[in-house]
């Protein structure tokens, strides 16, 4: 049982707002694109491709930085860091979770294939951008968005204004609160070296969190113009901003609580901004 929880615990089920931050633009992207009418086969391939995704990330991530998580606080007791699992059961996880989203990415179009190989070679990627690039928060903006693609050309087979608008979107709100979240890890990426957007940013990273915020809503706002929703997406598109704009009030520099309870939030955020989209069905 205790290897199960092990596992469980690599590849994050036991903690699932990661899953949902990754879900809720897909969703925003299928109810966008399919006009409110989602087809239930394409909506049940993409519910599973974020669960696997997300597992298989947080796989990858944990163990390209199994040393450096043994001298966090947050993630020391990761299983990787205490070697409860071994390189080789991690490698061997990741290798079958790979084979199942295949299995899943290969019931889509060829466009969406492309689309989810690119993405893979990301998220891979990711674990060493942290070592590398000033702010590797907004890779993963990136990585994260290419769900956004993959709907767009399984549902119009390409991809549209929308879509695109909607991708960048998404990267600024998870650079924002992706942010929020970096801000609790700050003083050990400093004694480690890990690049980060806190670190980069240092005293304007509140400032640039809240410009991440209205640049993400603006373009929502845009997308509702475009697509001729009601007043009711707006309204939602407002609740959720002014979820945001609290939690960040809340906020201060190197106060991780706060932070953190920030980057919890935007669950909801994400899900009130589904909600919206939901709303023109």
């Amino acid at each position: 049982m205790n290897k199960i929880f092990s596992f469980i615990s690599l590849v994050r089920l036991n903690k699932p707002i990661g899953i949902f931050l990754l879900l809720w633009p897909t969703l925003w992207a299928l109810w966008l694109l399919s006009n409110g009418v989602p087809n239930l086969r394409v909506l049940g391939i993409f519910v599973l491709g974020v669960i696997l995704t997300r597992s298989l990330g947080c796989a990858i991530n944990d163990l390209v930085d199994r040393k450096i998580d043994a001298k966090v606080s947050r993630t020391k007791n990761r299983p990787l860091a205490l070697k409860l699992i071994s390189i080789h059961e991690a490698f061997y996880l990741i290798i079958i979770l790979v084979i199942f989203s295949l299995v899943l990415v290969f019931q889509l179009n060829i466009y969406a294939i492309k689309i989810a190989s690119i993405a893979l070679i990301l998220i891979i990627l990711y674990p060493f951008t942290k070592r590398f690039l000033p702010i590797p928060q907004a890779f993963l903006g990136i990585t994260f968005g290419f769900s956004i693609l993959m709907v767009s050309v399984s549902v119009q087979s390409q991809i549209t204004l929308e879509a695109w608008l909607l991708f960048v979107a998404n990267a600024f709100w998870v650079l924002a609160y992706d942010t929020h979240y970096a801000v609790a890890d700050m003083k050990d990426d400093m004694k480690i070296k890990i690049k980060s957007a806190p670190l980069t940013f240092g005293k304007a990273t509140m400032k640039i969190i809240a410009s991440c915020y209205l640049v993400a809503f603006s373009i929502l706002i845009l997308i509702g113009i475009l697509s001729n929703y009601s007043f009711v997406y707006f309204i939602f598109l407002f609740i959720a901003f002014s979820i945001a704009l609290n939690v960040w009030k809340k906020c201060i520099l190197l106060e991780s609580t706060a932070n953190f309870n920030a980057f919890i939030s935007n669950n909801y955020v994400g899900f009130l901004i589904f909600v919206g989209f939901l709303s023109q069905s």
